[in-house]
């Protein structure tokens, strides 16, 4: 077994994991955005068809006073609503599909680095045919991650959380093997 290979494998297996997961902490950061925005459009509108029945049952009561209330908190409404729509016409399905997108290329680059260790730790195949199979992984992680929406520094904290990293050490990018062990089979795992 080729111990040089076989960490190197392990460092971009866990990078796909840690990626994968980033991706993952994007895409429902971004998706429980717009639900927020759209609950909130959903309710000034409500409101202000609530406003324009009022005003009609104001106008059959022929009550000036209470027209003249409903009449101006519609129009602030209204302006609420169009100064929003303004600051948020960004629609964010884009990058919500996206990040879907490349969590799903992640995790499928994830699980062909955990048969790539599998055949390091098996020893059945030559150093030269894994060191083909981890050179093209790295292509592909390579194109993968130049292609990849960014992420947020509150994307990667939760992706820290949520794989049970203890993010104290401050540096990006460095595994220690009783992490990426964490993210692996019993089996695959160097300390069992």
């Amino acid at each position: 077994m080729n111990d040089k290979l076989l960490a190197n494998v392990r460092f971009y297996f866990a990078q796909a994991v840690f990626n994968n997961s980033c991706h993952f902490k994007a895409y429902n950061r971004l998706t429980k955005k717009k639900i927020q925005l759209s609950n909130f459009v959903v309710s000034i509108s409500a409101i202000t068809l609530i406003l324009l029945i009022l005003q009609i049952i104001g106008l059959e009561q022929k009550n000036q006073g209470l027209l003249n209330v409903l009449a101006f908190i519609g129009m602030l409404l209204t302006g609420i609503s169009l100064i929003f729509e303004i600051f948020n016409k960004e629609d964010k399905s884009e990058q919500i599909f996206q990040h879907k997108i490349y969590a799903e290329k992640y995790k499928s680059l994830r699980d062909e680095y955990m048969s790539l260790i599998e055949e390091i730790l098996s020893n059945s195949t030559t150093d030269e045919q894994l060191r083909i199979k981890k050179d093209n992984l790295q292509k592909r992680y390579s194109a993968i991650g130049e292609n990849a929406p960014e992420t947020t520094g509150a994307d990667y904290k939760q992706a820290q959380l949520g794989l049970g990293l203890d993010g104290n050490s401050g540096e990006e990018f460095t595994w220690a093997d009783k992490e990426i062990d964490k993210f692996l089979p019993e089996q695959l795992r160097l300390k069992k």
